[in-house]
């Protein structure tokens, strides 16, 4: 028995959501002179919201293998897993941008917040992503008990052939 929910997706998504929308607020407060503190913070929150947005990926992926899939939600899951990859990429950009700028002391000036509109836009996807994967789950069941119950043939859209005799 493992202490790990099954599947782990659903454990792991809050994180980059969360963390992504932090550290765009902690970045945007950081810029006022008095907040400059916040820097660090921030910097750290991309980092991890970006090595949490690798997890989700990796876990959606293996969640979906398992998955028993609507019809009905066929088209979302793949626009799920199309954002999902591109909210993931960009937050790792990001997160290399941001180290790279701080590295080469070139996080000054306009530098930053050219850096925390990159930012919104990684957040804003992994947000609209987020919104996506509740349609999915709420409006069509995708990785519910019920729907996972299905037997394959039902969840594909096949009409099932009535028993001879």
């Amino acid at each position: 028995m493992s202490f790990l929910p099954d599947p782990l997706h659903p454990a792991i998504i809050h994180f980059p959501i969360v963390l992504s929308l932090v550290a765009l607020l902690f970045e945007v407060v950081a810029r006022h002179p008095r907040a400059r503190s916040l820097e660090g913070a921030a910097g750290l929150l991309v980092l991890l919201a970006a090595v949490s947005s690798v997890v989700a990926v990796v876990t959606g992926n293996a969640a979906h293998d398992d998955a028993v899939v609507p019809p009905a939600a066929v088209a979302l899951v793949a626009r799920h897993e199309q954002i999902g990859e591109l909210a993931m990429w960009t937050l790792l950009a990001v997160a290399a941008v941001r180290v790279a700028l701080t590295w080469r002391g070139w996080f000054t000036g306009i530098v930053p917040w050219v850096y925390v509109l990159a930012l919104a836009l990684g957040a804003t996807l992994v947000g609209v992503n987020g919104y996506i994967g509740g349609k999915m789950v709420f409006d069509h069941g995708v990785g519910t008990g019920p729907v996972q119950r299905q037997p394959a043939a039902q969840a594909s859209g096949a009409t099932p052939r009535p028993a001879p005799g």
